[in-house]
């Protein structure tokens, strides 16, 4: 069900007609798959940036993204556990990989840009990460 309702918000954050490509949802998302360990991940990977794409973003580019992220966070994963206290973390981590990727490709970064992802992408993590503590307690 998360992964349902996460691709609609992915689908309806890339409709919004915005200047710079935040991608607050879909980078925490992918985040999580990563952390999952599932078999489905790396379809809903392959399927969120198909969404991602939409925007005007070639699906290779935004496969290739995806797929890095992946990887990055793949390897990660073995030292870094997704949980609470690791969160400030995961964040720099994402806004790092991220931000460079959108600076190189459009050479527009800002402060206020920064911020923007550190509240929004700490929001997604924390409610990927206590959904994800709700999973493993039951385990």
């Amino acid at each position: 069900m998360i992964d349902v309702f996460s691709l609609i918000l992915i689908f309806l954050e890339n409709s919004l007609a915005l200047d710079y490509p935040y991608n607050f949802i879909a980078i925490p998302y992918i985040t999580y798959l990563v952390y999952k360990r599932n078999v489905d991940s790396i379809f809903l990977i392959l399927l969120a940036a198909f969404i991602i794409s939409f925007q005007s973003v070639s699906f290779t580019i935004a496969a290739m993204a995806g797929t890095l992220f992946y990887l990055i966070f793949h390897t990660i994963s073995r030292t870094i556990a997704y949980e609470k206290y690791n969160l400030p973390l995961i964040v720099a981590i994402q806004i790092l990989i991220y931000g460079s990727m959108v600076y190189l490709k459009t050479g527009y970064f800002t402060f206020q840009i920064f911020f923007k992802l550190i509240i929004s992408y700490g929001i997604f993590n924390y409610l990927y990460m206590k959904k994800d503590d709700k999973f493993f307690g039951s385990m």
